[in-house]
């Protein structure tokens, strides 16, 4: 079904009007459209959950939802594989693995993304061992520009396979996914709040200790948080739901919210609100099922920048990041996550080629951003920081070329599979240079 209209971004920083919004309920109705559009001299582009921050998903052609393409179709339990249309949330795939026991090994901190959006975007978790979801891929079958379907993988159409696990949409729509996963687990959590110079010296051995790191540094305080989750055989330990919800629900969305929207209302007021939050934070302890333990619920709405560096430089960066808040007087009121993740060989992978640490800044939907999220892009330049092409950034193919050693296999691949550029818009031509 086609319809016309303005689309808008979870985050409320991203607007655009396709000249068709699209939502095919069967992969021969998406192979028609793309091959329509095709023969029109049409763009084509993806927009999923929304939950990109970027203008990724933006378009003024056609615009294809695919959400209701997301049946699991297969699962082999003896090598713990699992094929599903890529449509399919995030949050429905844990709950449908872990009903069969198993699960994926690492996850992101928000779950209600597509799978296609996530693994075209390089969505993350945190680990010094395990990688993004996309390095968990086996193999991709995608919609080329002219309706064809190709199945890739490492012993098919290699290249393709190897670029298009974290390819920006610009190969074609992704349609079915398999995964490698393992047998279900459960994560011991333990987050506590520590002194900021003691996080930063700490950091690299927390890191390298744990199996799994996310930590938040509050902006106008001395406080950084300081989740570590490691895998355990102990049994499911959690406070009631009703204590879980008045922490996770209540105090972490609601009430922080309404102390967001009272800063924006009075921006004077961040640095303190931030200090009350900040000193406020306690010690959180649970053991329950992996999905749960990576995941959070969010329903604040923000706008984020992330960007990945050296993990060597994590502590020096981020600051200067202080400093830049500091000395220009900015009033965040969102706190900064830091995360790491090991190299990995995915072309335009963030941690592609380097051991990584992720910086990621925020703002509550509405606030002003471009200074502080400017400001924070100068200093990741300097160390060679690679953006999250999901998240706000204002980067150019020029500037990004050289930040990653395949670039130029991504390119050659890109001219292959879409020569035409059917599947790119403004925010492709701006990142990765127009190949048509």
């Amino acid at each position: 079904m086609a319809r016309r209209g303005a689309w808008q971004n979870w985050g409320r920083n991203q607007t655009c009007d396709p000249i068709a919004i699209e939502s095919p309920r069967s992969l021969l109705e998406l192979r028609e459209l793309v091959g329509s559009a095709d023969r029109a001299g049409q763009r084509v582009r993806i927009a999923a959950s929304g939950h990109s921050f970027s203008d990724i998903a933006c378009t003024d052609s056609r615009m294809l939802r695919i959400e209701a393409l997301d049946r699991v179709i297969d699962l082999d339990r003896e090598a713990m594989t699992v094929t599903v249309e890529a449509g399919i949330k995030l949050f429905v795939l844990n709950d449908e693995l872990a009903k069969r026991g198993l699960a994926l090994s690492n996850l992101g901190d928000i779950d209600k993304q597509t799978l296609a959006g996530a693994l075209s975007t390089g969505t993350h978790g945190t680990s010094h061992r395990l990688g993004p979801i996309a390095a968990a891929v086996i193999s991709l079958e995608l919609v080329t520009a002219n309706g064809d379907l190709v199945t890739c993988s490492p012993s098919e159409e290699p290249e393709l396979f190897e670029c298009a696990r974290i390819g920006l949409g610009v190969f074609g729509i992704i349609t079915k996914v398999t995964l490698q996963c393992e047998p279900a687990f459960r994560l011991h959590s333990l987050e506590e709040p520590h002194e900021f110079d003691e996080a930063l010296e700490s950091w690299n051995s927390i890191t390298a200790s744990n199996d799994h790191v996310d930590s938040y540094w509050f902006p106008h305080s001395e406080v950084v948080t300081i989740k570590a989750a490691n895998r355990t055989d102990r049994p499911i330990w959690v406070k009631s739901r009703q204590k879980q919800w008045r922490e996770e629900v209540l105090i972490g969305n609601y009430i922080f919210g309404g102390l967001a929207a009272y800063g924006r209302k009075r921006p004077s007021k961040v640095p303190s609100i931030a200090r009350m939050v900040a000193n406020n934070m306690g010690r959180v302890e649970k053991v329950d099922v992996s999905h749960r333990v990576f995941c959070s619920t969010r329903l604040i709405r923000f706008v984020e920048m992330e960007y990945a560096l050296p993990i060597e430089k994590m502590q020096a960066t981020l600051r200067r990041i202080r400093e830049l808040i500091e000395s220009e007087k900015l009033q965040v009121d969102f706190p900064v996550e830091i995360r790491a993740l090991p190299a990995d060989d995915i072309p335009l992978s963030m941690a592609n080629g380097r051991e990584t640490a992720f910086l990621a800044v925020h703002v509550s939907s509405g606030t002003p951003f471009e200074k502080y999220f400017r400001g924070v892009e100068a200093i990741m330049d300097e160390v060679e920081g690679r953006p999250h092409w999901g998240k706000m950034h204002f980067q150019t193919a020029e500037k990004l070329a050289p930040r990653y050693s395949e670039w130029s296999k991504f390119q050659k691949v890109r001219e292959a599979w879409d020569p035409k550029g059917r599947f790119a818009n403004a925010y492709t031509d701006r990142v990765l240079g127009r190949s048509y």
